[in-house]
C-alpha cells in the first residue's frame, strides 16, 4: 500500500483484514455490518452480468443531465454508524453527493440493488437488504437471476415484487427511468 493509499483509510483495520481475505480469497471482499467484519460471497457470471446491465442503464439515464453517481460493489458506503457496506450496485444523487470521494462514500444513497449471486444463500441477500434498508436507503431492490424475480422494498412498506412482463420504475428516485424487466434477463 502506497503512503497516498494509506492517507485515504477511513479504517486501517478494514484494510489491513481485507487485505487477509483477498490474499486467500481473491475473489471476496469485506464489509463492516453492526460493527462485526463480514466475508462477502464473490459474484457468478450471471449476477456480474446484472450488475453491469443495471449499473449502465441508471448511468445512461443520469449523466446527460448529471443526476447523479453509480457505484458498483467495489466503491462502499461508509454509514454513520460506522459500517461500511457495498451494494451491488448503489445510485447517489448529486444532491447528496455533489462529487465522487477518492475514499468510501459517506452518504445515505437514494437507491441500492442486491443481485443474488449461486454463490449466496436467499436468506444473507435477504438480510443485507433488510440492513441496508435498515441503514435509512429509499429503496433497495431485490433480484434473484434464478428465479427472474425482482422486489422493490422501501422502508415500512410491503416489497412490490416484479415478474416477467413487468416493468422496473421508481420514478420518484429516477424519474422518467425504466425498463422491462424481460430486457433485464441474458439470453
Amino acid at each position: 500500500m502506497t503512503t497516498a493509499e494509506s492517507a485515504l483509510l477511513d479504517d486501517a483495520e478494514y484494510w489491513a483484514l481485507r487485505g487477509v481475505v483477498r490474499r486467500q480469497h481473491a475473489a471476496h471482499d469485506l464489509e463492516i455490518r453492526h460493527g462485526e467484519y463480514v466475508v462477502v460471497a464473490p459474484h457468478d457470471n450471471l449476477s456480474a452480468a446484472l450488475v453491469m446491465e443495471i449499473g449502465a442503464r441508471i448511468l445512461a439515464w443520469a449523466r446527460p443531465e448529471r443526476r447523479g453517481h453509480v457505484f458498483d460493489s467495489n466503491g462502499g458506503i461508509l454509514f454513520p454508524d460506522g459500517d461500511l457496506v457495498a451494494p451491488d450496485v448503489t445510485y447517489v444523487s448529486r444532491e447528496r453527493l455533489p462529487a465522487v470521494p477518492a475514499a468510501f462514500a459517506r452518504v445515505i444513497p437514494e437507491l441500492a440493488f442486491e443481485i443474488r449471486s449461486a454463490k449466496q444463500r436467499e436468506s444473507a441477500c435477504r438480510a443485507k437488504v433488510a440492513l441496508l434498508i435498515g441503514k435509512g436507503i429509499d429503496v433497495v431492490v431485490y433480484v434473484d437471476p434464478s428465479r427472474r424475480l425482482v422486489e422493490i422494498h422501501r422502508p415500512g412498506r410491503e416489497p412490490v415484487v416484479l415478474g416477467p412482463g413487468d416493468r422496473f420504475t421508481v420514478p420518484d428516485v429516477l424519474p422518467g427511468f425504466g425498463f422491462a424487466l424481460d430486457e433485464l434477463w441474458p439470453q
